[in-house]
């Protein structure tokens, strides 16, 4: 498992980005802390600014165009991103973030503790991002053993500030990600499309009694993120660092490689429930990935005359393998 190589201690507000040496952020009251654990680790400080790679001449990412109205059909798949896979390199490194880089999880970590998005909880089969279900930075901080000190800002005596080591920040044991994707019919223009619609980072933590354990953190709508992720860059492709694209045309050009957990269904199970061993886990993911990607050719019902065009094929074809049985057997082609 990765750990900071040079420990750092950064300064965050909900005003202004991470810089020098200690992280502050505004929250609200904390709700119950989970049961995971992470021994706390001593720091070293230093000076130095970390923020994203800053786009300032970009072109803002455009709304999704499609309305609700135009959806005439639609799926919901749930994918695995195990960062460990090259083609997901890129979501991982660097893990200590840099003046003009950092990997995912430190961009949400980031944002979240900004107040520049709301994170959801991760709830069993359903995702419900409403007001009620958005979790508090405190209680972020506390679910997953993530130390702080809390101060109370002299200028601002009702704004918590929560001071914390960039070492504390789980930013390396965050190596899955959970991604929900929509598949649906845009009967406007009658095509089939695949949007990524939401994030959730999933720690992966070890210990001598229960061995390795996986705790989804939170779910982070991909929409609420454009513009936040529009101004975090990462390299296009592990094997190439000079091509730089930003997270968010990352992910809406679906350029990471996941296995499919879950389709959605009226049981509402996970391929992990119906399918017992690896083999047959394997295989009903291979199955659901071929399920999608014929959906074009299953979701319409052909006209007259791409019927006709199809029966004169196949006509086309009679008559052609009849040719080529007689030229095989002249002797029973003179006989007729």
């Amino acid at each position: 498992m990765h750990t900071f190589g040079n420990p750092i201690r950064l300064a965050l507000t909900l005003a202004f980005c991470l810089s020098l040496s200690h992280l502050s952020a505004q929250t609200n009251a904390a709700q119950p802390a989970g049961t995971a654990t992470q021994a706390p680790t001593t720091s070293q400080t230093y000076s130095g600014a970390v923020t994203g790679l800053s786009f300032k001449n970009a072109k803002q990412p455009e709304p999704l165009k499609t309305r609700a109205e135009d959806i005439a059909w639609k799926r919901d798949v749930y994918r695995i991103v195990d960062l460990s896979v090259s083609e997901n390199a890129s979501l991982y490194y660097p893990v200590e973030a840099t003046a003009d880089r950092k990997n995912l999880f430190s961009a949400l970590f980031e944002a979240i503790a900004q107040n520049r998005v709301k994170a959801y909880e991760y709830l069993d089969g359903r995702e419900v991002f409403t007001d009620a279900y958005a979790i508090k930075f405190k209680d972020l901080l506390k679910r997953f053993d993530i130390p702080f000190t809390e101060k109370t800002d002299p200028r601002k005596p009702n704004t918590p500030i929560f001071d914390i080591d960039a070492i504390d920040i789980p930013t390396s044991e965050v190596l899955r990600y959970y991604v929900k994707e929509v598949v649906y019919l845009d009967q406007r223009n009658s095509t089939i499309q695949t949007r990524t619609v939401a994030l959730c980072p999933v720690l992966v933590r070890s210990d001598d009694y229960e061995g390795t354990r996986l705790f989804p953190m939170f779910w982070v709508p991909i929409e609420a993120l454009k513009d936040y992720l529009s101004g975090q860059a990462i390299a296009a492709d592990s094997l190439n660092s000079v091509e730089r694209i930003t997270l968010y045309d990352y992910f809406n050009q679906r350029r990471y490689k996941g296995d499919i957990y879950k389709v959605s269904n009226l049981k509402n199970q996970s391929i992990y429930d119906y399918c017992k061993t690896p083999e047959d886990i394997t295989a009903e993911q291979e199955r659901l990935e071929q399920s999608l990607q014929g959906l074009g050719d299953s979701l319409w019902e052909p006209d007259e005359k791409t019927l006709k065009e199809a029966r004169d094929k196949e006509e086309q074809d009679r008559r052609a393998k009849a040719r080529k049985k007689g030229d095989e057997n002249p002797q029973a082609s003179a006989k007729k």
